[in-house]
């Protein structure tokens, strides 16, 4: 008979293969209000929070993204498409990444077009990357060495994961600094490097 706790686990990664998305064709062609921004993502990503009571995104957090300039400024105090999937993107990838590597990775991004583009590789990304996690998880366990307790044995579970998470964030940011930082893309910018006397 298996372990109970394994079974536990097992529907923790079924869930990760159901985890929603925000497609761009489901987001309404028409300008929201900030309460309707926040809600509207808050009802279909709080998946993504580690803390069922908190919010997924709140009004503090779009007037922080708005002021690092990793979102577009509102028109006439409404939001638009690409509004909702930089917002969808940031608010995911900020347990990963920083303020500045956020900014880093959007500088390349202008205009709706483009942040389509970003936004469906990403989803494609998630997608496929989610819909491994049960395949991976039952490869994990059937690696566990038998012996101590459950807490132990999703301790192991749990270095493994965060070892394939460390190498994956690793890999990112080092890309991630071959791109310029948007400092960097400022026209008149002095691009050359100052010598050493």
């Amino acid at each position: 008979m298996m372990p109970e706790w394994k079974d536990e686990v097992r529907e923790l990664a079924r869930q990760m293969e159901k985890a929603p998305q925000i497609l761009p064709e489901e987001i309404p062609d028409l300008e929201i209000y900030m309460d309707q921004l926040t809600t509207y993502l808050d009802k279909r990503l709080s998946f993504y929070d580690r803390e069922e009571e908190s919010p997924f995104v709140t009004r503090s957090m779009v007037n922080n993204y708005s002021k690092a300039k990793l979102l577009p400024p509102p028109s006439s105090k409404r939001y638009g498409r690409s509004h909702v999937m930089l917002l969808s993107l940031v608010c995911q990838l900020k347990r990963i990444f920083t303020i500045q590597d956020l900014g880093r990775l959007l500088a390349p991004v202008a205009g709706e077009k483009e942040t389509g583009n970003l936004y469906r590789q990403f989803l494609t990304a998630q997608r496929e990357s989610f819909a491994e996690t049960p395949a991976m998880t039952e490869t994990l366990l059937a690696r566990l060495e038998e012996g101590g307790g459950p807490d132990q044995a999703k301790a192991v579970l749990v270095t493994q994961l965060a070892v394939r998470a460390q190498r994956d964030l690793l890999l990112a940011e080092r890309i991630l600094d071959t791109l310029r930082s948007p400092e960097e893309e400022k026209p008149g910018k002095d691009k050359k490097k100052k010598r050493k006397t």
